[in-house]
């Protein structure tokens, strides 16, 4: 009888995981270190865990003036970057249509194009080098671990 391989590999299950953790951690540092009320802050309202929130982030907000500002305001960009980055690299590496391509470029377009569309004032936003600069490694590094993900997941199909 012939082992036949899982519908979705260990190693796209990791990639699936990394991604949600580094955007859960950029989101727990856009609610709770920003001092100024996010618009998305309504929807808090809406489904009523506003008052609960705003307890938790009366006591991050102090913490947040010991925190470098890099943190605070650019790092969450850079672990959205990772994410998506990470997820498309895993789910397109390796594979032979040219609609990778297409997804591909959509790594440095959205994450990047944000901050060109703020700096334009096309959309309203603060532009900021570091954010950019953020991105571009959160680019990097997901794409590096999408990469090695993939490589055990072609070690995997191979042992199979």
């Amino acid at each position: 009888m012939s082992k036949q391989a899982p519908i979705i590999s260990a190693s796209f299950v990791s990639s699936i995981l990394l991604s949600a953790i580094t955007i859960l951690l950029g989101g727990v540092i856009y609610i709770l270190l920003r001092s100024h009320e996010p618009q998305f802050f309504t929807l808090f309202n809406k489904i009523g865990i506003d008052n609960w929130l705003n307890s938790i982030r009366q006591s991050s907000l102090l913490a947040s003036s010991i925190i470098p500002k890099w943190i605070i305001f650019s790092l969450p960009n850079g672990l959205w970057a990772i994410a998506y980055s990470l997820l498309i690299t895993s789910i397109w590496s390796g594979s032979k249509s040219k609609i990778r391509y297409f997804w591909f470029v959509t790594i440095p377009v959205l994450v990047l194009g944000f901050e060109v569309l703020q700096l334009t004032e096309i959309i309203r936003g603060t532009f900021c080098i570091q954010d950019m600069v953020s991105g571009i490694v959160g680019i990097i590094i997901g794409i590096f671990v999408g990469n090695k993900i993939t490589k055990i997941k072609n070690h995997e199909k191979n042992i199979a």
